[in-house]
């Protein structure tokens, strides 16, 4: 046999005691605590690395801007510079008065709901103002149209040139039916060439009770101009009854001091006014006992 020197006896002694110092086995422990533990140790991991993670997210999102919505306020609105868009009128609207617009109905007698005895006649009256931008000639006229017609006229003609924005007050004269009850005739405004433009109504209830006096009120005014002098107006005031009629005339837009004219009885009196120089619309302004507008004739004086 070979001898062992003492190096090589020393060696392997310090290799046993080293593998029996690091080369003892663990100890024989329970499946089941093995595996908790193990599971534990596994979570606890997952935990770390999770808290890590969001921690890792949080940083980022507020190193970066936020992407949440702002809510307007009152202080952080932009202002907006106004859009230029174009003021045009739409296709197929209108943006002219037209020639023969509807007049506006500046005064009447008898108005709606008014009571008139059976078989009585009376005078209906309307003051129309022209709204249009041709002018009313002789040839323009009223029409009867629907309703009952109360005995007036199926045609009357203006019988005056009346300019844009000037009046006419049309007068039409009725009776009363025999037949109780209220009762309405619609008359159309048609033009030169019978073309409608407007209409005009009067409505009453007919009574068989025949009122002990009548009510006080103008019932019709005629407006005419001589020859010489040619600024002297002339205005024929028609009541239907004794009382003080209270007035004004008008000339354009201006108007005079008021008047009083006495009538002891049913019937008319001529009012005279001294118009100016030119040509100009004239009006008389019943304030007693109608509140109505008359008139509205063009009168020249040179």
């Amino acid at each position: 046999m070979h001898k062992i020197s003492r190096l090589t006896l020393t060696l392997l002694v310090l290799g046993l005691l080293l593998t029996a110092c690091g080369g003892k086995s663990a100890p024989t422990q329970d499946p089941q605590a093995a595996a908790a533990t193990q599971n534990a140790q596994v979570e606890a991991q997952v935990s770390t690395r999770v808290a890590q993670a969001l921690a890792n997210v949080e940083a980022t999102q507020r190193a970066q801007p936020t992407s949440n919505p702002v809510i307007p306020t009152p202080g952080n609105i932009p202002t907006v510079a106004p859009l230029n868009l174009p003021t045009a009128a739409m296709p197929g609207v209108p943006t002219s008065v037209p020639c023969n617009a509807t007049p506006t109905l500046l005064g009447e007698n008898y108005p709606d709901g008014t009571d008139i005895y059976v078989n009585t006649p009376f005078k209906k009256s309307w003051t129309l103002r022209n709204e249009g931008t041709c002018s009313w000639n002789a040839n323009y006229k009223i029409k009867f149209m629907s309703g009952d017609p109360m005995s007036g006229p199926t045609v009357q003609s203006f019988g005056a040139t009346v300019a844009p924005g000037n009046s006419l007050t049309i007068t039409l004269p009725l009776v009363a039916p025999s037949g109780t009850g209220t009762v309405k005739g619609i008359w159309g405004l048609y033009d030169d060439k019978d073309v409608w433009f407007g209409q005009v109504w009067v409505e009453i209830d007919v009574v068989t009770v025949k009122p002990t006096s009548k009510a006080f009120a103008v019932t019709n005014i005629k407006f005419y101009q001589e020859t010489t002098p040619t600024c002297t107006i002339y205005a024929d005031i028609t009541t239907n009854a004794a009382g003080t009629v209270k007035f004004q005339w008008i000339e354009d837009s201006t108007t005079k001091d008021m008047r009083s004219q006495v009538f002891s009885t049913a019937g008319t009196i001529t009012s005279t006014y001294q118009m100016t120089s030119g040509t100009h619309p004239i009006y008389i302004y019943v304030d007693v006992p109608n509140h109505v507008t008359f008139g509205g004739i063009g009168f020249t004086c040179s």
